[in-house]
C-alpha cells in the first residue's frame, strides 16, 4: 500500500482512478459470485425436475421447485402451476417470472465497462492538467533548471494516463467475461423453460397443482424465494 501511495502522491486524478479501481474490484467480485454461483443453472436439480415432468409427476416437480431458492425455480414453478391452463397461459406466466429474474442477472455489470472508460478519460485529463502545470512553471525557472523540471513534470503527468490504462484494461476484460456469462445463463434459462413448457403441454398428465393451498404457497414462494 505504501508503494501505491507513493506512486499516487497528492495528485487528485490518481486518487480518483484508485477509487474507481476499488469500486470496479468490488463490483467484479459481487457479479462473479452472483453469476457463477447464484444464477448458474444447476443441471442436476433441473434434470431431476424434468424427469418428474416426463413421468407425469407434475405436483412432485412443483413441490421440488418450492424447496430451492434458485431464481430459475420460480420460472419453472410458474410453468408447472399453470400446467393445465394451456400453452398461452404457461408462456405468459413464465415470461412474467423471467422478467423478474433478468434485473438480478444483468445488474451493475455495465458499470464495470463505464469505470474502464472513465478511468482512461480521467488519466488523459490528469495528463493534460499536469502538462499545463509543468509548462506554466517553466517561466519562473532558470535556463539550467528548465529541462530537468520539464522532464520531471512530463513524467509525472504521464503517470495518470498509465494508471488509467492499468485500471481500464482489467475492467474491459472483466466486463467481457461477465457479459458473456450473462448471455450463457440467459440462453440456458430459455432452453430449460422452453423444454419444460414443451413437456408440460405435450406430455399427457392428469395432475394439477393450482389448488387454493398451493396458490398461496406459490405466491409466498415468489415473494420470499
Amino acid at each position: 500500500m505504501s508503494i501505491l501511495t507513493e506512486f499516487i502522491g497528492n495528485d487528485p486524478f490518481m486518487w480518483a482512478i484508485a477509487l474507481l479501481l476499488i469500486i470496479a474490484g468490488a463490483l467484479g467480485i459481487e457479479r462473479g459470485v452472483a453469476l457463477f454461483m447464484n444464477y448458474h443453472v444447476k443441471n442436476k436439480f433441473f434434470s431431476k425436475v424434468k424427469s418428474m415432468v416426463k413421468d407425469g409427476r407434475i405436483r412432485e416437480a412443483y413441490n421440488s421447485c418450492l424447496t430451492t431458492s434458485h431464481p430459475l425455480s420460480k420460472v419453472i414453478a410458474a410453468v408447472l402451476y399453470n400446467a393445465n391452463k394451456g400453452q398461452g397461459a404457461i408462456e405468459s406466466a413464465s415470461d412474467i417470472e423471467i422478467q423478474k429474474v433478468l434485473p438480478g442477472i444483468q445488474a451493475r455489470t455495465s458499470y464495470i465497462n463505464m469505470i474502464g472508460n472513465v478511468s482512461t478519460l480521467i488519466g488523459l485529463l490528469g495528463t493534460i492538467f499536469g502538462l499545463v502545470k509543468s509548462f506554466s512553471s517553466l517561466g519562473a525557472a532558470s535556463g539550467a533548471d528548465k529541462a530537468a523540471m520539464l522532464a520531471s513534470g512530463i513524467s509525472q503527468a504521464m503517470n495518470t494516463t498509465a494508471f488509467g490504462l492499468i485500471v481500464a484494461i482489467p475492467c474491459i476484460i472483466m466486463y467481457t467475461v461477465l457479459s458473456s456469462k450473462e448471455d450463457r445463463i440467459l440462453k440456458k434459462y430459455d432452453e430449460v423453460v422452453s423444454e419444460m413448457t414443451h413437456l408440460v403441454v405435450h406430455k399427457p398428465h392428469s395432475e394439477t397443482v393450482n389448488s387454493e393451498t398451493q396458490f398461496k404457497e406459490f405466491k409466498e414462494f415468489k415473494k420470499n424465494g
